[in-house]
């Protein structure tokens, strides 16, 4: 039985080793996310190898204890920071102080590495048993502290990336809990650290796929998952497609510079992700082309949206004169009324007859780019 559980934590920790070795070679992860990435992998392993020593040197002999208790101390102390480290994966930017985060973690640690002598969270005796401490509870709240950074992440990750994928991400998470708790209730089940591993693989592939499926800059989906829901509409005959283009793009670069430039398309998928996500997907198409995709949204909810988005837009242009204006046009794919090259056709054409008339009334005398106001919903032809 111990032969077959060393096995498995080899074969584990090469896995992790593995995982390091392609995340340090993945060009689609930014350095923090490598970094937070990297620790979690390396106390995972680390973890491994503790655990394995424990289940080694945890026989009742006198002279194991020493090995014994220095394994204990090596998975106890790590264990909160793994999860604490993925939770980083998923938002690292979202924190200016993230001390405070691990706190719990930290407590834990130095309370584990006084218990050799004052048995805090654990202790050894001469015969080399081991006991809970009277501090354990700490091991268990810096446990439950670091499983509930990761679930706020994980909700917050779904919310950032439309909660498309909410669901695979909250069964992710609910995988690694039920794992690791497992042990934690059962102590004689080994689960959680093949779990935790397996958990990591995952988490990497779906980063991939996340990464994949959304745009740099503005992280709203890119132009692959908007192909991708384009056949999804068509298949299901019936879908809502918005278009947008920021107007005079190209004068903003020249005049302000690439910098705000991609300041104003951050801005503007904002606005678009906060009017639009009620209803539907919202997509960067092309460089200032952006659009929203829905299966269920019918003309009034399109309208509605568009006319929330004006208001949003004229509000940000009362903060910043420069932001530009932005022009939009829409259809509704019905199957039995065409296909979906024609709904995208007709949505393009009314942005563009937009866009004209956008032009032409910045134009008239009085109007500016500043106190520009237009209802699309009152030229919206029903």
């Amino acid at each position: 039985m111990l032969e077959n559980y060393v096995a498995l934590s080899i074969m584990n920790m090469l896995a992790m080793l593995l995982l390091a070795f392609v995340v340090g070679r993945n060009n689609l992860l930014d350095r923090n996310m490598k970094r937070f990435f990297s620790t979690a992998i390396f106390c995972t392993i680390l973890v491994i190898l503790a655990e394995t020593g424990t289940s080694v040197f945890g026989r009742p002999i006198a002279s194991f204890s020493l090995p014994h208790m220095f394994f204990n101390v090596i998975g106890f102390s790590l264990s909160p920071f793994i999860t604490i480290s993925l939770a980083f994966v998923l938002n690292h930017k979202n924190y200016r102080n993230i001390l405070y985060l691990f706190l719990p973690a930290v407590i834990n640690m130095l309370l584990t590495v006084l218990s050799p002598k004052f048995g805090l969270i654990f202790s050894i005796s001469r015969q080399n048993e081991y006991f809970r401490g009277p501090c354990f509870f700490v091991y268990v709240a810096a446990y439950i502290w670091s499983m509930t950074i990761l679930f706020k992440e994980t909700l917050y990750i779904a919310k950032r990336y439309q909660n498309k994928d909410c669901f695979a991400l909250l069964l992710l998470f609910l995988f690694i809990l039920g794992g690791t708790s497992i042990q934690v209730l059962f102590p004689s089940i080994h689960t959680t650290w093949s779990c935790v591993s397996l958990s990591l693989i995952l988490y990497y592939a779906f980063f991939c796929e996340l990464k994949e499926k959304h745009d740099i800059l503005t992280g709203l989906f890119n132009r692959r998952a908007y192909e991708y829901e384009i056949q999804h509409l068509e298949s299901m005959g019936y879908g809502a497609i918005i278009f947008f283009d920021v107007d005079d793009f190209k004068k903003i670069n020249d005049q302000f510079g690439h910098q705000y430039g991609d300041q104003c398309l951050s801005t503007i998928a904002g606005l678009i992700l906060k009017s639009f996500s009620g209803i539907g997907f919202c997509y960067r198409i092309g460089g200032d082309e952006f659009g929203v995709l829905s299966d269920k949204a019918d003309e009034i909810d399109i309208l509605n949206a568009i006319s929330l988005f004006i208001n949003n837009l004229n509000s940000s242009r009362e903060q910043d004169c420069n932001l530009p204006l932005v022009s939009m046009g829409y259809s509704i794919y019905h199957k039995s009324e065409g296909s979906i090259e024609q709904a995208i056709s007709k949505a393009d054409a009314q942005l563009y007859r937009y866009k004209k008339l956008h032009k032409q009334e910045t134009k008239e005398p009085g109007k500016t780019n500043c106190n520009f106001s237009c209802s699309l919903t009152e030229r919206t032809p029903h």
